[in-house]
């Protein structure tokens, strides 16, 4: 934005008012009488002109005269100021969502200025917003106001804090691309960028290498999701215009990410023939292998298909005879997937397995190895679920900033006091046994669910069921919402007497030796 300088009546500038002041020697100034500086300028040291008369020059040039009488029968917009300089015409308010002046220049003549001004009001009053954005937003700055955005939400409950981790991650990439001095010399600006810039963006991401996991010391390999980070920043540009960023971005700003967030990569449909990583007679092997613990945890996550993450919340109170429970607690900060709680149907033989070995002491249907074995004493147990939610709800209310990341902090406390286990926990067990099999690198702990996945559908099992049962996301459509599940027992059955049949086999045979040998 252009800024105002004033200078006193008698023609001097604050510097030259210094020097008078101090008795220091003060420049000549420009001659008033027109035969006298046409004279100066033809002098051989015209070219030697003094600050006060090269602004002299300069002023009448560059300086914003303000338009304040308008013709007879015109009134004056309210909110925007007309300045006129030169040849052109200036706009000047106050931005709302900006917080400053902003300004816009209006090539044209007096008639054109008091429309466009009547324009830029008319969204001040209706908008709080011109709609202008901020001319000279940079890309990096963009990134700050988004990160900062998502932050604010998922402390707001908005999203969650995963969410928020993987958005940055993803604008991680975006910060680096952009970083770069040759895209920072040909776009200096957020509202410059165009198609060029999504395909060279495009091609850095192609090129890109990665540690997979986010681990520092992992060999690096080609970033496979390119077409998600596109999509978080397509994202961010739709965020920049529109009215909840300010917005920050020009009305008349296209997004060039808008439907162009894939690659010949992403198109690329995945060849899903054949069996998983881990087929039916690999699990089997698996459960064969393992010990009381291990069994305890895995049967749940193989015979239902668990995400690796949900055994960690899952309470005693939340498994009776007839069905399993896993649930979201918003009170402890904690959300399932997909936002949708599902009930599995309980077999007797896996019942009698989670209930004779359950620690009194914990909350918790599963706890940690050391836990389970007797090696770590819980200090403090709490005895039910709403117990453990009171006492997330006191941490949250001592702590003066309760963001997201602070609240999640709590919970992993919690869980830790509780005896109760995370990912890594789950996953070293699953490492320890799959390395007594020598099962290739290629079958992880996930493989587990596309196991369960393909056996309901082998089994016949309808399409709203498997859903349910997989813990996905069913819709907002009409039909989702009509469409009731008063027969899940009776499907999760089929499957459970065909294709999932030989696991139940290797799961009763398991437990039953297990329990001669307890």
């Amino acid at each position: 934005m252009i800024g105002f300088r004033f200078h006193c009546r008698d023609g001097l500038g604050s510097a030259d008012r210094w020097k008078h002041a101090h008795n220091l020697p003060m420049p000549e100034l420009a001659a008033s009488n027109p035969k006298h500086a046409s004279v100066q300028a033809s002098s051989p040291d015209s070219h030697l002109q003094t600050p006060s008369s090269t602004w002299k020059v300069y002023r009448p040039k560059h300086r914003w005269e303000r338009i304040e009488v308008f013709p007879a029968g015109i009134n004056p917009p309210q909110k925007v100021r007309i300045y006129s300089q030169n040849d052109y015409y200036r706009l000047q308010w106050w931005e709302p969502s900006a917080n400053r002046n902003l300004t816009d220049r209006v090539n044209g003549d007096l008639v054109a200025a008091i429309m466009r001004a009547r324009e830029i009001e008319e969204r001040l009053t209706n908008a709080r917003s011109s709609g202008l954005g901020l001319a000279k937003l940079t890309l990096q700055q963009l990134y700050a106001r988004y990160v900062a955005t998502l932050r604010s939400r998922s402390d707001a409950d908005e999203i969650s804090p995963k969410t928020l981790n993987r958005y940055s991650s993803a604008l991680n990439h975006f910060l680096e691309f952009v970083s770069q001095v040759e895209i920072q010399h040909q776009y200096r600006f957020a509202a410059s960028i165009d198609q060029s810039f999504v395909l060279s963006f495009k091609a850095f991401l192609s090129h890109l290498k990665v540690s997979p996991n986010g681990h520092p010391n992992a060999t690096p390999r080609p970033l496979k999701s390119v077409g998600y980070v596109l999509g978080v920043v397509r994202g961010m540009f739709s965020w920049g215009i529109s009215e909840q960023s300010g917005p920050l971005l020009p009305i008349g700003f296209r997004n060039p990410f808008q439907g162009n967030v894939t690659t010949r990569a992403d198109r690329r449909a995945k060849d899903l023939f054949g069996d998983p990583d881990i087929t039916i007679e690999m699990a089997c092997k698996f459960l064969q292998k393992c010990d009381d613990y291990q069994l305890r945890l895995f049967a749940p996550i193989i015979l239902f298909g668990l995400r690796a993450s949900e055994p960690c919340l899952i309470f005693q109170e939340d498994l009776d005879d007839e069905w399993l429970r896993v649930i979201g607690r918003p009170e402890l900060g904690y959300d399932t997937k997909g936002l949708r709680d599902k009930r599995l149907p309980m077999s007797p033989e896996l019942y009698e397995l989670l209930t004779a070995l359950r620690i009194e002491q914990s909350c918790l249907l599963l706890t940690r190895r050391s836990v389970f074995e007797g090696q770590y004493k819980i200090k403090e147990p709490a005895l039910s679920a709403a117990e453990l939610e009171m006492r997330y709800q006191s941490l949250c209310v001592c702590e003066r900033s309760s963001s997201a990341k602070i609240r999640s902090r709590f919970l992993r406390q919690l869980v830790q006091e509780a005896g109760g286990l995370d990912y890594d926990h789950i996953d070293r067990e699953f490492r320890t046994v799959a390395a007594q099999l020598s099962w290739p690198k290629e079958a992880t702990l996930k493989d587990f669910r596309h196991l369960f996945s393909t056996s309901l559908e082998n089994a016949g099992v309808p399409i709203f069921y498997r859903r349910y049962l997989m813990g996905q996301s069913p819709g907002k459509s009409p039909v989702t919402t009509y469409t009731h599940l008063n027969q899940l027992r009776e499907q999760h059955q089929r499957a459970v007497e065909s294709t999932l049949a030989p696991l139940y086999q290797a799961f009763r045979e398991r437990a039953s030796e297990l329990a001669e040998n307890r």
